[in-house]
C-alpha cells in the first residue's frame, strides 16, 4: 500500500520518464497525488482492471510505478 513519502517513476507515452513522490494517499489507496520533479501535484487513478496507477483525466497515458523503498 503505498504512502506519503513513497518515491515514484512518472512514465510517460513514448518513453521518458521522471521522479515523483506520493504526498497523498485517498480513497483507499485508489487515488495518489504525486508531486513531480518540477513541483507540480499531479493525481493518478487506479485501474482496476489493470491493477496500474494512470494520470487521471489524461489522454497522454501516464502512468505511475512505485519504486521499492530502500531498505524493504
Amino acid at each position: 500500500m503505498p504512502r506519503p513519502g513513497t518515491r515514484a517513476r512518472i512514465a510517460h507515452f513514448g518513453g521518458g520518464h521522471e521522479l515523483g513522490t506520493v504526498v497523498a494517499v485517498r480513497e483507499g489507496g485508489r487515488v495518489l497525488d504525486v508531486r513531480d520533479e518540477s513541483g507540480a501535484t499531479r493525481e493518478f487513478v487506479l485501474n482496476p482492471a489493470t491493477a496500474r496507477f494512470l494520470a487521471a483525466g489524461s489522454a497522454q497515458g501516464e502512468r505511475l510505478e512505485l519504486l521499492a523503498e530502500e531498505g524493504g
